[in-house]
C-alpha cells in the first residue's frame, strides 16, 4: 500500500489534495453535500492504490537475441516474448527496454488488456557502428490504473550480452602450400601403430592447451609436461597484431588500428573456414586468445573467443613488440602478421621467428600515409619497412589506406604464387643456382 501511494501520478495527487480540501472547506462552512463529493474525490486514489497494491501480475518475459554477435554497422534483431502467466487480467502496460546509446534508443511497448494465459512476441532492432561487448537490458514494467491515477514500476533483473564484432571482409582462397606452414593444407595420418604411453613429452609453454598436459610424466619429472602428438594433428596459424599506440596513426573507426582489427578478424574467419586452428597473439600480457582453441564442427564457435577479444581491443602502451614475438618461441608453422610503424629493434625480434623455421607473412600497415601529415610524419614508410622483412624471410608486403583487408589478402596471394612459381622453376634447373634472397 505504502509503495502504491509513493507510486501516485500528478493526476491522483490532484486528486487527493482537491478532495482534501473540499472536505476541510464543507467541515467548516457545514454543506454535508460538499462533504460527500470531498470524501469521494479524496477516497478515489486510495481504493486505486488498495486495489494496485493487492493484485498479483504474473508477467514473465523473456528476450532472445539473433545473431549474439554480430559485426559493426550490421543489425541485430531482439525479441521479448511476453506472457500473462497468472489468472487476473492486466490493464494497460507500459514496457521499456533499457538499450545502451551505441546500439539506438530505448525499446518502449505499449499492451493493453491482456489477459489470463496470453502471451505475445515483441521485436525490434539495434546496431552499433562502433564494436565492443554491450547489454541490452533490464526490462521494465509501468503498470496502470484505468484512471490514470498510479503507476507502478516493475524491472526484469536479466539483461542479454551483444558483441559487437570488428567489420569482417571475405578473404579470397590463395596457395599456403603445406611445406610453407609446416604441417599447413597436409593432413596428417593418425599412429597405425602404439598406444596411449608411446607418447613422446615436452616441457609446457605458453599457450599450450592444459588438456594435453601428460600428468604421468609431470609426477615423475616433477615439471608440468605435455604431449607432443597434438602437433601434427591440426593445419595451426598464428595472428600476431601490433596494437601498439606508438605504431599506430589516429582514433576511431578511422584510424590504423581499426583498419588492423578489421584484418585479423577477417583473415581469423577466412582460416577457421579453411580448416585452420586459429590464435591471436597481441603485445599485451592479459590476452585471453594467446592459447589454442581445440577444432569445433562449428566454425562460429571456432572463431568467437578471438573475435569477442578484439571486440574490445585498444592501443597498448607498451613501446616494443618483445611481448608478441616471446609468445611465439618455440612455434612452427604459420604466422600472420598485421604490423604498424617498426623501428629496428622491432625488425630485429621478428627476425627471430623466421629464425625458427616459421612460415611468416605480414601485412605492414602505411602508417606514414594514414591520417594527418604532422601526427605521421615520424613514420617509416611501409614498402621499406616491408622490404627489410623481405631480407630476414618475411612474405610481406605493405597496406595503404586506399586498401580493404581483401584487396591486401590478394596481393599478398600473388605474392605467394610468384615466389612458388619461381621456386619450382629454381629446382626443375637443378643445382648451380642462388639459394639466397628476399622477397618482397
Amino acid at each position: 500500500m505504502r509503495e502504491a501511494l509513493a507510486a501516485l501520478t500528478t493526476r491522483g495527487r490532484a486528486f487527493l489534495a482537491a478532495g482534501t480540501t473540499v472536505t476541510l472547506c464543507a467541515f467548516f462552512l457545514g454543506y454535508d453535500a460538499l462533504l460527500r463529493v470531498g470524501v469521494l474525490a479524496m477516497a478515489l486514489p486510495l481504493l486505486t492504490a488498495l486495489v494496485v497494491s493487492k493484485a498479483r501480475y504474473r508477467l514473465m518475459a523473456n528476450r532472445h537475441l539473433t545473431p549474439s554477435r554480430v559485426s559493426a554497422g550490421q543489425p541485430a534483431t531482439v525479441t521479448l516474448a511476453l506472457a500473462n502467466d497468472g489468472v487476473l487480467p492486466m490493464g494497460l502496460l507500459l514496457l521499456e527496454d533499457a538499450v545502451p546509446y551505441a546500439l539506438g534508443t530505448r525499446a518502449r511497448f505499449i499492451l493493453d488488456q491482456a489477459g489470463p494465459r496470453w502471451h505475445e512476441e515483441v521485436s525490434y532492432t539495434v546496431r552499433s557502428e562502433v564494436r565492443g561487448h554491450y547489454s541490452v537490458g533490464p526490462l521494465s514494467v509501468r503498470v496502470s490504473d484505468p484512471f490514470g491515477l498510479i503507476e507502478l514500476v516493475r524491472t526484469f533483473q536479466n539483461t542479454t550480452p551483444v558483441v559487437v564484432v570488428p567489420t569482417v571482409h571475405p578473404l579470397p582462397a590463395i596457395s599456403i602450400n603445406g611445406a610453407w606452414t609446416g604441417t599447413g593444407e597436409n593432413r596428417p595420418r593418425a599412429f597405425a601403430v602404439g598406444s596411449a604411453e608411446d607418447v613422446t613429452v615436452r616441457e609446457y609453454r605458453r599457450g599450450d592447451d592444459l588438456r594435453r598436459v601428460h600428468w604421468r610424466s609431470t609426477a615423475r619429472i616433477g615439471e608440468l609436461m605435455v604431449r607432443r602428438e597434438e602437433q601434427p594433428w591440426q593445419s595451426r596459424a598464428t595472428i600476431l597484431l601490433d596494437a601498439r599506440r606508438s605504431a599506430h596513426v589516429g582514433n576511431g573507426a578511422a584510424s590504423s588500428l581499426e583498419w588492423g582489427v578489421s584484418a585479423a578478424a577477417s583473415i581469423t574467419v577466412h582460416m577457421t573456414h579453411a580448416g585452420y586452428s586459429v590464435r591471436l597473439v597481441t603485445d599485451r600480457h592479459d590476452s585471453e586468445s594467446n592459447a589454442w582453441h581445440d577444432r569445433r564442427p562449428d566454425d562460429a564457435e571456432q572463431s568467437g573467443p578471438i573475435l569477442d577479444e578484439l571486440a574490445v581491443l585498444s592501443h597498448s602502451p607498451n613501446a616494443a613488440l618483445s611481448n608478441a614475438v616471446d609468445a611465439l618461441v618455440g612455434v612452427s608453422g604459420l604466422v600472420i602478421a598485421i604490423l604498424g610503424s617498426l623501428d629496428a629493434a622491432d625488425l630485429a625480434d621478428l627476425s627471430r621467428l623466421r629464425s625458427r623455421g616459421s612460415t611468416v607473412i605480414a601485412l605492414v600497415i602505411d602508417t606514414a600515409a594514414w591520417g594527418a601529415a604532422g601526427e605521421a610524419a615520424a613514420h617509416a614508410p611501409a614498402e621499406r619497412l616491408a622490404g627489410v622483412l623481405g631480407g630476414h624471410g618475411w612474405y610481406a608486403t605493405p597496406v595503404s589506406p586506399d586498401d580493404s583487408p581483401a584487396q591486401a589478402w590478394a596481393r599478398l596471394g600473388a605474392m605467394l604464387r610468384r615466389i612458388g612459381s619461381v621456386r619450382t622453376e629454381m629446382a626443375a634447373a637443378g643445382p648451380g643456382l642462388p639459394k639466397g634472397g628476399s622477397w618482397t
